[in-house]
């Protein structure tokens, strides 16, 4: 493989392609799905193949440039892009092949949610994969990974049994009991500190062809009856639905209480939803048969050029008096595009380590709480960050390690947060591998383990 001394050089080198800050599509390649955060690398490749990765990262080492990787550009920290650094976009790796005997998907590292779904329940096959179908499977997947299958599977980063993996010297491992098995516990859920993953192989799990889900709404009134209810249906149903919960002020409903539903697990809808119904006062009852596929598109797409803070906390518990609590006190500015605080329950096999362990560790909280608010002009700024900061201030209190799911985190996030994520015995063992794949921290562009 001869290294490229210069863009030329690399351009002709990869089968892929290479846009310089003067070509006409420099400024749509480095635009990401938080427009708050604005930069310009130096060049953005868009390798076709391992080999391409392999020959920019060699590029880059070469030229002393540090390397961001882009897959879906979904990262709200903005992870995605950096100034002056060379991005890998992996866009144009989006092939999925389905082994049905083994139950394994194999997923180029650019793939969007969308492309694995569409490729594994084509075999009525399905791994924990993101919500918004239009997220790229890379940053979900190595910060941990929150979908609707996680009661009966587990996170993302569970499922991921083997990682074809582009290290700073350019070499290409692979992450697994067949290559480095300390790489995959690091690679799930330790973020893209080590490399670029050019390729996620994911166990996956059976699901029926029809399943029973979408949404219901109450006034936050009935915040405390609506909680306890809920609590007791995931305490009656542990496996059937990922707990999941949402709090806004409703543009045309006033202030909302959603809990959103959807039985993965083969449990008889009817009980669920009766419960859900039964004295309560809905407002809004969207729940109906679904399929897998209708179930993971029922979020839609967020448009990309909103402005977007995220911040939140893994919390210990939370019982009624605190739910309604907060419910009472979501109200956002009413220049914001959307704006509600966002509850992801952690139950069932979502506690559970898989085999080999992982880096994630935040599997003992009760709650994955964050506030997430988007806009549309710069002026507003301001007012989104200060409504997200001030939720996330009122849940700290109740915080498990002070920190919070980093795939929800802000361009701002600290490093002390991100250390809290892990608690000091795996940042120790991430550490080590750290300064074996990246020890001059190419690969910084993240939620960063630096070796130093």
């Amino acid at each position: 493989m001869t290294l490229a001394r210069s863009p030329a050089d690399l351009a002709a080198s990869v089968t892929g392609e290479v846009v310089l800050p003067d070509d006409p599509e420099y400024d749509a390649r480095r635009a990401i799905f938080n427009a708050m955060v604005d930069r310009r690398p130096a060049l953005i490749v868009r390798p076709r193949t391992t080999d391409d990765v392999s020959l920019a990262v060699r590029y880059a080492l070469d030229a002393g440039l540090p390397i961001a990787v882009r897959g879906g550009g979904h990262s709200v920290a903005g992870h995605a892009v950096a100034d002056d650094a060379l991005v890998v976009d992996l866009s144009l790796m989006r092939s999925v092949d389905v082994d049905p005997a083994r139950r394994l998907a194999h997923a180029g590292g650019g793939a969007l949610w969308e492309d694995v779904d569409g490729a594994s329940t084509a075999h009525g096959l399905a791994t924990p994969g993101g919500t918004f179908i239009d997220t790229g499977i890379g940053g979900l997947t190595l910060g941990g990974g929150i979908g609707i299958l996680m009661p009966v599977a587990g996170f993302t980063c569970d499922n991921l049994v083997e990682a074809e993996v582009v290290r700073a010297d350019g070499e290409v491992v692979i992450a697994g009991p067949d290559g480095d098995p300390e790489l995959l516990w690091a690679l799930r859920g330790g973020g893209g500190n080590f490399g670029v993953v050019t390729r996620f192989t994911y166990r996956l799990t059976p699901v029926a062809p029809m399943l029973f889900g979408g949404r219901i709404k109450y006034p936050s009134s009935a915040a405390r009856e609506v909680f306890e209810r809920h609590t007791e249906i995931v305490e009656r149903f542990p496996t059937a639905s990922l707990p999941t919960i949402t709090l806004r002020d409703d543009p045309a409903l006033g202030p909302v209480v959603g809990v959103i539903v959807g039985i993965v697990d083969g449990t008889d809808p009817e009980p669920i939803a009766r419960e859900l119904r039964r004295d309560l006062p809905v407002l809004v009852d969207e729940l109906r048969p679904m399929t897998y596929l209708e179930l993971q598109a029922d979020s839609g797409i967020i448009p990309f050029g909103l402005r977007h803070y995220w911040k939140g906390h893994f919390i210990e518990s939370l019982d009624a008096d605190r739910f309604a609590e907060l419910a009472a006190n979501v109200a956002a500015p009413a220049s914001m595009t959307a704006a509600f605080v966002l509850l992801e329950g952690i139950t069932a096999a979502g506690r559970l380590e898989p085999d080999g362990g992982s880096a994630f560790n935040q599997r003992d909280a009760a709650w994955n709480a964050s506030a997430i608010a988007m806009w549309e002009s710069s002026a507003d700024d301001a007012a989104g960050i200060a409504w997200t900061r001030s939720i996330a201030d009122r849940i700290e209190p109740w915080s498990m390690s002070g920190a919070g799911y980093v795939n929800y985190s802000p361009p701002d996030e600290t490093g002390t947060r991100v250390r809290a994520v892990f608690g000091e015995e795996r940042w120790r063992r991430l550490v080590a591998v750290k300064r074996r794949y990246d020890p001059a921290n190419l690969f910084r562009f993240n939620h960063n383990i630096p070796v130093g």
